[in-house]
């Protein structure tokens, strides 16, 4: 990977919100200083302290969509179609010559709750055999990126960042780092979130909810929450004005942080905000008196708005340029919200008009900054700052700036050798990384029956169950008590991992060291307990100390506190592919300089809720045995898993002495126009991203001496992945299936991948378990008995249903 700060164009931007469903509306609203924060009608909120909130008015799906194209879109899906279309509509641009050089960034923090809610709903008020099952697919977080490449035709780099309330911030950087990377030229970056009862109740029990408009820097007497989409289209200057594409502003870089203070509050000191705030001015080459306007985070809470302007008069100085905050007029977005900003901050530049901050009460204002109150006024807008913070200390900030000369010298990275240099993991009934190659090693299961609850209700009793752990010994007792499953078990992989590189994190590195979380699945059990309390005895009893560990970053805010990691944080749910991308993630931190060690942790559950809604999907389990590649196989066994990788360049790593496990050498990332929960049977795409991970590696087809294959005992999908690995290798490379030992384990599944490629590099070559009756239209080197050989190279293969495919390149570390 060759990182080239090439300048990026903003072409296009689209939004849907509380006070306008195009941009044009939005702007003249804005402008105007008028509120889309009114009393909310679609929800039933008779049960909470207000009734107020950024609601989308008299939104009617049936003016926008087709029946057909309505049955794969929920509340979330349809705003986040719609914002992207006007935003490719404004770039005036067509993915269709090359789609495999245009991607898509998402941020959300709920994604398709509301699908989730209303199956929850049936689930308690009925039973779960009476649920509707089509609502299990368009349930998680990534399928409104999937809604959105299926509509235009995306078919390069797709993910999905749920970092909280910073998601749609971190979406715009990430696709300008895919872009940098080489990977795309074009990005469409955004977020979506739309109003729930699952959030309006979480806010509700931290007592933080405004009962009227909110009034952001002055009263700061609460928060209004908002839902829409917002989207910009970002691409390579060069390219944008080959194309004669206007150009609405560039996108001039991003920063991240982390607080490493409390799971909701942020730092009273603003801390983090404000090193997020410096790196970007100096990764851009400015200095604060150069900012024109910033948008700040401006929630209406007491606490984000001390601790935000405190950051700001630590950052500037004497210098008070003008502050305001967009969510006094549409309501805080959530994951969509950064994103929004991002369209309003660009709008700012276009037309030389600084919004304002409404509702702001004079009398009412602490601190000596100007947040232009009530009115917005005529300005010259050259460069913006933009922030985000959110739970778990999360804090991202983008700079935005006019048009510059596009003939600026591109700054060419050395390209740095990105090595492992230190693992940790648990998974099935493996609680080190020690037994996990044990198993591998000696075609041992890692399923167990099922103990923890009933399941003569569902039919299914195996799986891949973590046995029980002493977290005392790997998480500090005093943070223990406020995680939830699934970060307990990030956490420790964690620790291992940490040990296992020898980095010894303090005050000196603490910002130098980032953590990349990536989940398939996200806290299920947490948000099941959580939603049944409010669905059942109504938001007054929502449990405040559960709330905050049903975001998807929650495990990554445990994991900073744990471990005092104060670098660049963010989270990856993009479904199976998850684990891969978060390497993706990493290697880029490191590839620009910005991180010397990156841990990526992976982590999926497996609970009662998640065995509830996948049985009501016909033949996606078996009560058999998962067979992959198999005559017989019939479904897959879930199972659980969390797996840590401590990334550094090589220098770094034997600097410190460490041992280096494997190199990363190449990535392919694609996607493809399925339906939701599906993947398409050509193959097209998949095929595709494991030749782009091989060219990136500098690999031939015949250099490769293993692969991990994503086959998991689904006939449907192992004949698809079995027919693209035939197409690209023949039948000369030993191919395994580490489901089989594990289960299915979704996001974590090409981490648990990894390990079984640095297995194989030590000459184990590990098996596919209950192969006994290989499907002979499977034209590939099926492992059936563990075999030793020698590998240098190996291939981990991933995919996500909706059409989405990682494919990674490992081997062995030579000097």
């Amino acid at each position: 990977m060759q990182f080239k700060k090439f300048q990026v164009a903003v072409t296009g931007i689209g939004i849907i919100c509380a006070n306008g469903k195009n941009v044009e509306e939005f702007w003249g609203n804005i402008i105007e200083g008028k509120s889309g924060i009114k009393l909310v009608k679609e929800l039933d909120l008779s049960d909470l302290s207000t009734n107020y909130g950024g609601e989308v008015e008299k939104f009617i799906p049936s003016n926008y969509f087709t029946k057909k194209e309505l049955l794969q879109l929920d509340r979330a899906g349809q705003f986040a179609v719609l914002a992207a279309r006007e935003a490719v509509s404004s770039a005036n641009i067509d993915f269709s010559n090359d789609p495999y050089r245009a991607g898509l960034i998402l941020g959300t923090s709920l994604g398709g709750i509301a699908s989730g809610e209303k199956f929850h709903e049936q689930w308690i008020n009925k039973d779960i055999n009476h649920t509707d099952r089509s609502l299990i697919f368009k349930y998680p977080i990534h399928v409104p990126a999937d809604n959105v490449a299926t509509d235009l035709g995306i078919k390069g780099p797709k993910s999905v960042i749920s970092n909280a309330c910073a998601a749609g911030t971190n979406s715009v950087g990430y696709a300008l780092d895919t872009i940098r990377s080489g990977k795309a030229d074009v990005m469409l970056a955004g977020g979506v979130d739309p109003l729930t009862k699952l959030s309006l109740s979480g806010f509700n029990s931290l007592q933080a909810l405004c009962d009227g408009p909110c009034s952001p820097y002055s009263e700061s007497n609460g928060v209004n929450i908002g839902e829409g989409a917002a989207f910009l289209v970002l691409e390579r200057l060069d390219y944008a004005e080959a194309r004669g594409a206007e150009i609405l502003a560039e996108v001039l870089d991003y920063s991240l942080s982390a607080d490493c203070y409390h799971q909701t509050a942020p730092d009273p000191a603003g801390s983090g905000a404000l090193q997020s705030m410096k790196n970007v001015l100096m990764q851009a080459g400015y200095e604060p008196k150069d900012i024109s306007y910033i948008n700040g985070h401006g929630t209406g809470t007491p606490a984000n708005d001390s601790s935000e302007p405190k950051a700001l008069r630590s950052l500037l100085k004497e210098y008070s340029p003008p502050i305001s905050s967009t969510k006094s007029m549409i309501g805080h977005m959530l994951g969509a919200a950064g994103a929004a900003e991002a369209v309003t901050s660009i709008l700012a530049i276009k037309k030389g008009v600084i919004p304002p901050t409404v509702n702001f009460k004079e009398e009412s204002s602490k601190f000596d900054l100007d947040f232009v109150p009530n009115n917005s006024r005529k300005g010259n807008v050259d460069l913006v700052l933009s922030n985000s913070f959110a739970f778990g200390g999360n804090n991202a900030t983008i700079m935005f700036g006019a048009k510059t000369e596009s003939n600026k010298p591109v700054v060419n990275y050395s390209k740095r050798r990105v090595v492992i240099s230190g693992v940790g993991a648990i998974a099935g009934n493996a609680s080190n990384v020690e037994e996990i190659y044990s198993l591998l090693k000696n075609g041992e299961s890692g399923i167990s029956e099922i103990t923890e609850f009933d399941t003569s209700i569902y039919g299914y009793q195996d799986a891949g169950i973590i046995p029980e752990i002493k977290y005392g010994k790997f998480v500090n007792p005093k943070l223990l008590r406020k995680m939830d499953t699934i970060s307990k078990q990030a956490a420790v992989a964690t620790n291992m991992a940490i040990k296992d590189a020898n980095i010894k994190i303090n005050r000196d590195n603490s910002e130098e060291v980032g953590l990349i979380f990536a989940t398939g699945t996200g806290p299920i059990e947490t948000v099941e307990a959580f939603n049944r309390v409010v669905i059942s005895e109504g938001a007054q009893k929502a449990n405040a100390r559960r709330f905050p560990n049903t975001v998807m970053n929650a495990a990554a805010g445990h994991i900073g506190l744990n471990f005092k990691l104060k670098g660049p944080t963010s989270t990856i749910c993009a479904g199976g592919v998850s684990a891969i991308n978060g390497l993706f993630y990493a290697n880029s931190l490191i590839q620009q300089g910005i991180c010397k060690q990156v841990i990526v942790v992976s982590s999926d559950e497996f609970n009662e809720p998640m065995l509830a809604g996948m049985h009501r999907i016909p033949g996606y389990l078996t009560k058999d045995k998962a067979k992959p590649f198999d005559v017989e196989s019939s479904g897959n066994i879930l199972g659980a898993g969390s797996v840590a990788f401590v990334l550094e360049s090589d220098e770094s790593a034997k600097e410190r002495g460490a041992e280096i496990h494997a190199e990363i050498k190449g990535f392919g990332m694609t996607s493809d126009n399925s339906k939701i929960g599906r993947i398409n049977p050509t193959g097209e795409a998949w095929e595709k991203s494991i030749e782009l991970a091989l060219a990136e590696a500098g690999l031939e087809v015949s250099n490769i001496g293993y692969i991990a294959s994503s086959a998991s005992g689904h006939k449907t999908f192992d004949a698809i992945e079995s027919r693209v690995l035939s197409r690209v290798f023949g039948n000369d490379t030993p191919v395994s299936a580490p489901k089989s030992v594990f289960g299915e384990t979704h996001g974590t599944a090409g981490a648990i991948g990894i390990l079984s490629s640095i297995l194989a590099f030590s000459g184990v070559v590990p098996a596919i378990q209950h192969l006994t009756n290989p499907n002979p239209r499977v034209e590939l080197d099926l492992v059936t008995n563990t075999r030793r050989a020698d590998v240098k190279n190996a291939l981990i293969n991933s995919f996500a249903y909706g059409g989405n495919y990682n494919s990674l390149v490992v081997s062995q570390y030579i000097q």
